[in-house]
């Protein structure tokens, strides 16, 4: 039999259970899953683990395409699948792991329901069920890619520990940082622990890490280090720059853009956009300060602050000065963004800002850069990574660094243009990463 890689979308089914866009990991696992180089191989697979066992189902790659394209429907597919994939495991696997946010879909799954799930996710009939494919069991020719998200399930990582033991399969397995462990203070208690003790319990049974960013994967070396986990290959996967590849030619859906910018508000109203989840990692205190500041100074040619990003935790007083500011029109909040309208209100805007504490990419800050627009971002973790020579970078601890880089693209226009032209310059010269180049490098790293 020749060798597979099953990329295992576990963690994806169970976030588009309860969300309909992505955050930042869920972004590039998607984007990898659903590079052509990953979906035309024929060594791949992706897969689903079935609660509470070591066996897995296949899902087919054109679903995985389908977030792209026709998201509500693939997601309602997906939820539908989860429900079914609950029915399949045995009462004692579901007591022992399930958790709170299983219950919905393994009561759909148990009545058999599940066509419900994806009528209600995509206000249409549901469909008669299909049976799920079980996946065959994998052998030592064969590698399991785990993307990065190993926190769904209680017993994730020791399910893959044994099946390892017991067949040989190769593991793989992506970083995309460890703040959740340096910096314990900027997430959940409850899911630093989750998180903390599923790496731990992976770790000896990895053949090769894939990591985000080299800073990342310092962060690794040193993981490993401390805790005297021999070293395994380290490999970074390049992230890719098309994203938003349709969105590039400014020229093209002007009328598309009117329509997306007049519904939030923004027609012919300069803005100033900002991206990331609303949690203290993303340093969003500073930028409203800054923004404060120059508004005070600027007057009436401050352009508007938008910041898209959902609430995430431990920012209840950012909240309420979000809210605030929505209400008095000084900035425009939203949440839940799809990415074709994230993808407008990138390139419609005169620069983006990044404030973060730190980051194991950037993803803000290349996806700005990728659409042509400036952007100001923090000198914390990879984001010098994320943007390269291209972006502007301030100290994140510094406001008065934030407030200096933002009034001088307000002020003084031609430097605004320059930085707009040195991006394109560097764009008609130079080559970057696509998501097809993080396919081949997985592929490299699980086949090797």
């Amino acid at each position: 039999m020749s060798a597979r890689v099953l990329y295992d979308l576990t963690g994806l089914v169970h976030w588009y259970a309860y969300f309909r866009h992505p955050g930042g990991v869920q972004r590039v696992i998607e984007k990898v899953a659903s590079s052509d180089v990953i979906r035309q191989s024929s060594a791949v697979e992706f897969v689903v683990r079935i609660l509470g066992s070591d066996r897995f189902y296949r899902i087919e790659p054109e679903l995985i395409a389908d977030l792209a394209s026709r998201r509500s429907s693939a997601i309602a597919r997906l939820r539908r699948i989860l429900a079914q994939g609950l029915r399949l495991a045995s009462l004692q696997e579901i007591v022992s792991e399930g958790r709170y946010f299983h219950l919905p879909y393994l009561a759909a799954g148990l009545t058999r329901m599940e066509g419900l799930i994806e009528a209600l996710t995509e206000g249409a009939a549901g469909r008669s069920s299909p049976v799920l494919d079980i996946v065959a069991p994998p052998g030592a020719q064969d590698t399991l890619f785990n993307p990065g998200d190993l926190w769904w399930q209680k017993k994730y990582v020791a399910t893959v520990a044994g099946l390892k033991k017991r067949t040989g399969v190769r593991i793989v397995q992506m970083i995309h940082d460890l703040y959740l462990i340096e910096r314990p203070e900027w997430t959940p208690a409850d899911s630093v622990q989750i998180f903390a003790g599923q790496l731990q319990g992976i770790a000896p049974s990895v053949d090769c890490w894939l990591t985000s960013s080299q800073f990342v994967r310092q962060q690794v070396q040193r993981y490993l280090a401390d805790r005297s986990v021999p070293e395994k290959p380290i490999t970074v996967l390049p992230m890719g720059w098309d994203s938003f590849e349709a969105l590039r030619d400014v020229g093209q859906n002007r009328l598309s853009d009117r329509l997306v910018l007049g519904r939030h508000g923004l027609i012919d109203k300069p803005f100033i956009l900002s991206v990331g989840t609303i949690e203290p990692r993303k340093n969003v205190p500073a930028l409203l300060d800054a923004t404060d500041e120059l508004r005070a100074r600027f007057g009436d040619v401050m352009p508007r602050l938008v910041i898209v990003g959902g609430y995430g935790w431990k920012a209840a007083d950012v909240r309420a000065r979000l809210a605030s500011g929505s209400r008095n029109g000084t900035l425009v909040w939203l949440e839940n963004l799809s990415d074709s309208d994230l993808g407008v209100l990138y390139r419609n805007a005169l620069f983006t800002v990044m404030p973060s504490h730190g980051e194991g990419w950037g993803l803000a800050v290349q996806e700005s850069l990728a659409l042509g627009v400036p952007c100001i971002a923090s000198d914390a973790g990879a984001t010098r990574e994320a943007g390269l020579d291209l972006a502007t970078y301030f100290d994140p601890s510094s406001a008065e660094g934030l407030t200096r880089a933002m009034a001088a693209w307000i002020s003084d226009g031609e430097a605004l243009t320059a930085a707009r032209d040195r991006i394109a310059q560097a764009q008609a010269t130079r080559t970057f990463p696509s998501w097809n180049d993080a396919g081949s490098v997985l592929l490299r790293s699980a086949l090797s």
